[in-house]
This record gives structure tokens, C-alpha cells and sequence, in this order.
């Protein structure tokens, strides 16, 4: 039991093995395995003519198509599943690749109207760089060293994201800029976390956050961008879109309960139960559960970081409250994938700029570790034995998180845990 206790206690607690050599090896490592990866992709229908070429960076033909149809004049069909799909293989007419609806909003549809313009190549290639750069950019505000770029650009969930040909490194670099930007500009901030409309979802913690943090002039912001889009979506595509929408959105709903997208493929809480074969209305239940907690927790963190901002002390210039923020989105919604998780290099690269700042706290070197690493094998893990790795690594991080905003609020919480289990081992001696 005694080299156990001591096998971990190196290994996981102080993690002396997690070298900074080892930490930038592992970077290079995994940043070489992901792009080039992702590059064999795209060259493979070139050296394989027997197979059909099917539409290169994944989910992005959605994107293209529904821009196509607003720019051919056809803007009721992009929320026709049908008549969507039939863009996509009017593109790709060798293989069927499945059908990939267009499940987003019309403040959405605003971003993709110009990228039928170019060839879908090109197009995907634009955006994702735009998106990337924007990204990657938000992140050197917060870890501006030089050894810190190359980890940014390895990181895997950037490289899951440009694979997926997804919106994730668009809506990671409006949190991260929200986060940059809160303590000078808080206006900007909210006109950054405002654009979150395009990806409802990833909007459900900023409410509670903003507010509790009294962060008014976030909520104004966040309220002049989000209307802001909501009212040009409006003008320029009618209420049919938006009636559209909602019609899509039910019929995603569906899709999503009962498992045509596969929930391995997935990262969300409801998807975790129902990995373990759980139901629909009992994920539901622990979903909604997991929701209230976790806002609940990170509500009150925010409150108390306003109340005790005098006598706090971070390390550079991002906002805690929004780093919260985005730690609390793995539990907001139901419907997650591993490329919505970009976002998690900012509470990554935080926590890193505090521990530098300071010391390293018990377990956060290794938990650090998997969080950046594991959206590589989330899916492969979720496929191969039905378990779900977000839920646990994302409560790890938050609590992380939760114990550098408020040091002396966490001591205290365990210094009463220790005193429980002391107390529960004191009886159990006297029986």
C-alpha cells in the first residue's frame, strides 16, 4: 500500500516525470501525428483514384452549400434536408458522404453567405485559417512567450477542429477574446461573447457568469452584438429562415435522441448516460442536474471574485470570470462534440500562466496534461468502451480552476472534507 501511495504521489499528484523537455516533447509529438494526419487526408483521393473523392475538411460542405443556395437565390431550401443534400452531391456527384444538414441559425447562415464565392477548397481553406489565426491569437495574449507557440499550434483540439472542417476555432477565439478583453474593455468583451448567437449553445454559461460577475458593461455589449445579428438576420433572410430553423431544430433533436449521429461521436453528459446504455428522459434528468450545479457553483465563484476582487491577485491580463466560463460549457448542452472543445486551451493556458506564476498545486500538472491531450482519442475511447472521457476530465479542470480563483474558499471547503473523513474513521475504529 505504501509504494502505491508513493508510485502515485509521484506520478499523478506531483507528476515529477512531466518535465518542461517532456511537456514540449509531447507537444511535437502530437502536433506532428495530428497535421500530418490531417494532410494524409486530403492528399489520399489523389493517390487513390479507385475511390471517390468525398468533400475535403468534413462538415464544412454543409457550410459552402447553404451559402451556395442563398447566393443562387434558393435561401427557403437551406433548412430542406433534401434539397441541401442535393447541393452537397451536386459538389461531390461520385460518393454520397451522408447527409449533412445545416442545423444552425440564421445569425449563422450571415458568416457563410460569401463562401460559395471561391472554389470549396479554397473556401474551407480561407475560413479555417481566419478562424485559426483569430484563435491562436487570442491565446498568445495570454501565454505571449515564444516556447509557448508551438504547443497553441499542436494543440489536438485545434487539429480536430481543421479536420472536421468545423465552426469550433471560430467560436474558441470569440470566448478567448471575451476572456482577453474583460478586464480593459469590457464592452468589446461582450460584443465578442454576444457573437455567440451563431452557436446558441455555447452561449448558456455567459448570462449567469456576466451577471453574477456584475460585469454590466459585458451585458450591454453582449446584448448590442447579439440583437445586432439576430435583427440582420432578420432583414436579410426573412422570418422563413427562421421558422426554417426551428423546424430543422426539432428534426435535430430527434436525430440527436435517438442516435443517428453516434454517441460515441459525442461529448456531452446526456451523450455519457446514454453511452451506458442509460434513457432518454434519465439523461435528460442528469443532464439538467449536471446544468444547474455547475452554473450554480460557477455563478457563486463569480460573485465571490467580485466581492473579494481587491485582495485577489492573478497572474497576466485574462479575466477568471470568463475562464469559468468556458470551463463550465462541457455541461451546459446535450449536444457537444469534440470540436466544440477548442475552447478548453484557454482555461488550459491559464491555469499554466498561474502555476508558472506560482508553484504547482497538487494534481494540476497531470490533470493540465490530459486535458490538452485526450481530444484525440475522445471519440476512439467513447467507441471502444462506451465511456465518455469529457464529463470527468472537464469536472477535474473546473475544479482546477475553481481552487486558483479562490484559494482560501477551497482550503477551507477541505479542510472540513479531511475533518468528515476523520470523523468517519474515528467511529468506525470505536465499533
Amino acid at each position: 500500500m505504501y509504494a502505491v501511495r508513493r508510485f502515485m504521489n509521484a506520478a499523478v499528484i506531483r507528476a515529477v516525470w512531466l518535465t518542461p523537455g517532456r511537456a514540449r516533447a509531447y507537444s511535437e509529438i502530437f502536433g506532428l501525428f495530428g497535421w500530418v494526419l490531417f494532410l494524409l487526408m486530403l492528399l489520399q483521393p489523389y493517390w487513390n483514384t479507385r475511390q471517390a473523392s468525398g468533400p475535403p475538411f468534413g462538415d464544412f460542405i454543409s457550410f459552402w452549400a447553404a451559402s451556395k443556395q442563398v447566393l443562387t437565390g434558393h435561401l427557403a431550401d437551406v433548412y430542406n434536408a433534401s434539397k441541401h443534400h442535393l447541393v452537397e452531391l451536386a459538389e461531390f456527384p461520385e460518393l454520397s458522404f451522408g447527409d449533412v444538414a445545416f442545423f444552425y441559425p440564421p445569425t449563422f447562415l450571415l458568416t457563410c453567405i460569401p463562401l460559395a464565392l471561391l472554389p470549396v477548397r479554397l473556401s474551407a481553406s480561407v475560413w479555417l485559417a481566419g478562424a485559426g489565426i483569430a484563435f491562436v491569437c487570442a491565446i498568445r495574449r495570454i501565454l505571449p512567450q515564444s516556447w509557448a507557440l508551438l504547443p497553441i499550434v499542436a494543440f489536438p483540439g485545434a487539429v480536430v477542429d481543421v479536420t472536421n472542417g468545423q465552426n469550433g476555432l471560430l467560436t474558441g477565439a470569440l470566448l478567448g477574446w471575451g476572456a482577453v478583453l474583460l478586464p480593459r474593455r469590457p464592452f468589446m468583451a461582450g460584443l465578442c461573447l454576444g457573437c455567440l448567437v451563431i452557436k446558441p449553445q455555447m452561449l448558456v454559461a455567459a448570462p449567469v457568469v456576466l451577471l453574477c460577475a456584475r460585469q454590466w458593461r459585458a451585458v450591454a455589449g453582449g446584448m448590442v452584438s447579439g440583437a445586432g445579428l439576430i435583427g440582420a438576420s432578420w432583414l436579410a433572410f426573412g422570418s422563413g429562415a427562421w421558422a426554417g430553423f426551428f423546424r430543422m431544430s426539432h428534426s435535430a433533436r430527434e436525430t440527436f435522441e435517438r442516435g443517428y449521429v453516434s454517441f460515441w461521436k459525442m461529448q456531452s453528459v446526456f451523450t455519457s448516460v446514454r453511452l451506458l446504455h442509460g434513457g432518454v428522459v434519465v439523461a435528460y434528468i442528469v443532464q439538467i442536474t449536471a446544468t444547474v450545479l455547475v452554473l450554480a457553483m460557477v455563478g457563486w465563484a463569480c460573485f465571490r471574485v467580485t466581492q473579494r476582487k481587491a485582495s485577489l491577485r492573478f497572474q497576466g491580463e485574462c479575466a477568471p470570470e470568463i475562464i469559468l466560463m468556458i470551463t463550465a460549457l462541457p455541461f451546459c448542452t446535450p449536444f457537444l462534440l469534440d470540436y466544440d472543445l477548442a475552447c478548453l486551451a484557454f482555461p488550459v493556458a491559464w491555469l499554466l500562466v498561474q502555476a508558472r506564476g506560482s508553484d504547482w498545486l497538487p494534481g494540476e500538472k497531470f490533470i493540465l496534461f490530459l486535458a490538452y491531450i485526450y481530444l484525440f482519442g475522445a471519440r476512439l475511447m467513447g467507441l471502444m468502451t462506451h465511456i465518455c472521457p469529457t464529463p470527468v476530465i472537464a469536472s477535474a479542470l473546473l475544479l482546477l480552476v475553481m481552487r486558483r480563483v479562490l484559494p482560501d474558499e477551497f482550503a477551507k471547503a477541505g479542510a472540513r472534507l479531511a475533518a468528515v473523513f476523520r470523523r468517519g474513521d474515528s467511529l468506525a475504529g470505536l465499533k
